[in-house]
């Protein structure tokens, strides 16, 4: 799913930009891995920590507080607000819970991600639960950033979530 992702994003020549909170550049690194990496890869912000999030992309302490920096009103808001400062054809925003020390609850358990892939100016909602390592974890969801990616680009039928 990923050399897939990859090639169709070389192919169509277009680029990629990945807002990583949860993943810590995971994503990112993993893509630039990729022989296409040079064509699509714009590059990455890690804000894995809550300063980042408030101080480089200006996202409001009073919307974190609220929702928590692992919800999706805070991962849509990393995309909104990377866009005004990074310029690429597909945006990738991901907050979650890897490990315990979040803002985890029955609700919200540990191994819930919270994703959007941003494409034509509209951001695709995603939100999952995984279970296992940390590792194993990101590896599923890369796996399924990529899915996604492939579908939003052949404008295939998204589960918007």
């Amino acid at each position: 799913m990923f050399k897939k992702s990859c090639e169709l994003l070389a192919q169509k020549k277009l680029s990629i930009f990945f807002l990583e909170s949860a993943s810590a550049g995971y994503l990112s690194y993993q893509f630039s891995l990729s022989p296409f990496s040079g064509d699509i890869l714009i590059g990455s912000l890690v804000c894995y920590d809550l300063k980042v999030k408030e101080k480089v992309l200006k996202i409001s302490p009073k919307l974190i507080k609220k929702y928590s920096a692992e919800s999706i009103q805070v991962t849509e808001e990393m995309i909104k607000k990377g866009k005004k400062i990074f310029k690429s054809d597909i945006y990738i925003s991901c907050t979650g819970l890897l490990k315990e020390g979040g803002s985890e609850s029955k609700q919200k358990p540990v191994g819930t991600f919270f994703y959007c892939i941003d494409y034509k100016n509209k951001t695709y909602i995603f939100k999952k639960i995984y279970k296992g390592r940390p590792e194993a974890k990101l590896k599923i969801l890369l796996k399924d950033i990529c899915r996604n990616i492939i579908k939003i680009i052949n404008k295939k039928d998204i589960q918007n979530k």
